[in-house]
């Protein structure tokens, strides 16, 4: 209703990674992912399907207007990070280009069948 959300993906169909990985992809952005809050198992987190939840991308000077906005309503969210101009990097760890990631979604079916 106040168009704050800039992108949103649903969090079903491969995990979260997966989902973040379309965002960029369709965006042409990279992103910097954190250690969640609750982090119990890093694969799990990443990996895990649920049709409830979704990736929502807002811009920064929304940031406290969309928590409060949460909040009073109940809903439970994690800051998973943060858009930047390419590369999605995990816990300053891994690092996957853009590049990377297109060319990965372009090929992999390709790749796949071919071994």
């Amino acid at each position: 209703e106040k168009s704050y959300i800039k992108s949103a993906h649903d969090v079903s169909l491969g995990g979260i990674l997966t989902s973040i990985s379309k965002m960029c992809i369709k965006g042409n952005k990279g992103v910097k992912l954190k250690k969640t809050k609750e982090l119990l198992n890093q694969f799990e987190f990443f990996f895990s399907e649920d049709q409830a939840r979704y990736i929502v991308e807002i811009d920064k000077n929304d940031y406290n207007k969309v928590v409060e906005i949460l909040d009073k309503n109940s809903v439970y969210y994690d800051e998973l990070g943060i858009v930047t101009e390419n590369d999605m990097i995990i816990d300053d760890k891994i690092k996957i280009t853009s590049e990377e990631l297109i060319l990965s979604n372009s090929n992999w079916l390709t790749n796949y069948m071919s071994t």
